[in-house]
């Protein structure tokens, strides 16, 4: 009986055993003969492969920036500019989710420091956004005060703003980083608090491991000019060591941008490179040295860039000498090589920072070749070697981002 039992479990073990290495030979034999459904799966799964790859190179936001939108006696309407850069860019099938504005909205001769209220100027640049890019998102529109605005409800808040893919960090004329520093009691003051704030925010977003990309959105450069000399009166960013060196160090750890625009003004800084100025990562810059009882300096150091530095754009106008040379009908003679009026578009990617700049007629270099200065005689002559002027360079530009 127990024969009889051990044969039969012996048997049935054996159909089962065979029936397994059937199951297993259909299945294997299945795909050379694949149903409707499973031709739909493998069809699935190379769409999704692509999306994935897509993915990678995604633009995760879109930003236009641009400055200094300002009118000026034979140049055109700030409006008309704008509108024809914001056409070419739609042109080049650019998206615009958002834009930053880097201060002076409205120019009178003999008034600055403050003076003009922005925000006929600001309601101008949101309607002609509204009718040229009617996707960008408005209420992530950021203004920036320049030394030409009161602080009035439209300028943007100082300090840190956080948005998904991005960090925007603001720097205010007025209170946080003025421009006519030399000439203005209380700026070494302004300066020092605003450095400090900023260094202890960058510590806290270096510490938390941040890895978005910092925008500093401000409307005083940080190199050496001729403004900043004892050749002219203002002393301008006297003390941009400050705010440099915070930057500097955090960009060790952190993708920085540092947005500017305001150098236009008399041209003093013609050969940074005319209205296209752009450095990055690698490159030498001069950045003053000051003393703090001083009003000017001549002295600089030359620094090496761990950031990218970036004009926005000017799109009121852009010359190489004052308002008497336009009124006189000289201007022709103070012409730059390169004074084209220029917005600029910041895309980030998961792997990259990609800078292109326009100008009405499309894309236009990011940098123009540095040039010498006939204004007032050729007063800033010599001011600076030639081996820092800066050098051409074409868009769009591609920075790799740390992370």
């Amino acid at each position: 009986m127990k024969a009889r039992k051990h044969i039969l479990l012996i048997i049935l073990a054996q159909l089962v055993l065979a029936g397994i290495i059937a199951g297993l030979v259909i299945h294997f034999r299945e795909p050379a003969k694949p149903a409707k459904d499973d031709e739909q799966t493998a069809g699935a799964e190379i769409v999704l492969e692509e999306a994935e790859e897509q993915d990678s190179d995604d633009i995760l936001a879109s930003i236009f920036v641009a400055s200094d939108y300002q009118y000026q006696e034979g140049w055109k309407e700030p409006a008309d500019t704008l509108e024809g850069i914001l056409d070419a860019v739609n042109a080049g099938d650019k998206r615009i989710d958002t834009a930053i504005f880097c201060g002076d909205y409205s120019n009178k001769h003999g008034l600055w420091d403050y003076q003009i209220s922005p925000e006929s100027s600001i309601e101008e640049i949101r309607d002609i956004f509204s009718a040229k890019s009617p996707k960008t998102n408005q209420d992530d529109i950021l203004f920036i005060q320049g030394n030409h605005d009161a602080l009035t409800e439209s300028i943007t808040e100082s300090g840190l703003h956080e948005f998904s893919d991005y960090l925007v960090y603001v720097l205010n004329c007025q209170n946080d980083f003025p421009w006519s520093q030399g000439k203005t009691a209380g700026c070494l003051d302004k300066t020092e608090r605003s450095a400090e704030k900023m260094k202890a925010c960058f510590d806290k977003l270096i510490a938390a491991g941040e890895k978005r990309p910092i925008i500093i959105a401000t409307h005083v450069p940080l190199h050496y000019s001729a403004r900043t000399s004892s050749r002219h009166s203002t002393g301008d960013n006297l003390y941009s060591s400050l705010i440099f060196d915070v930057v500097n160090s955090a960009a060790d750890s952190l993708d920085i941008i540092y947005l500017f625009g305001h150098n236009h003004s008399k041209g003093w800084d013609c050969y940074m490179g005319g209205s296209t100025v752009f450095k990055t990562i690698g490159d030498t810059i001069l950045i003053p040295e000051f003393e703090k009882n001083s009003a000017n300096t001549d002295i600089y150091t030359e620094e090496i860039l761990r950031f990218t530095y970036l004009n926005a754009g000017y799109i009121g106008y852009y010359m190489n000498c004052g308002p008497s040379e336009v009124q006189n009908g000289t201007l022709e003679s103070y012409k730059a090589a390169d004074d084209t009026l220029t917005g600029a578009i910041c895309e980030i990617t998961p792997n990259e920072i990609i800078l292109t700049r326009y100008s009405e007629n499309g894309i236009h270099q990011i940098s123009g070749d540095g040039e010498g200065n006939p204004y007032k005689g050729g007063i800033d002559a010599e001011l600076i070697g030639s081996e820092f002027y800066n050098i051409s360079k074409e868009s769009p530009v591609h920075i790799r981002r740390k992370s």
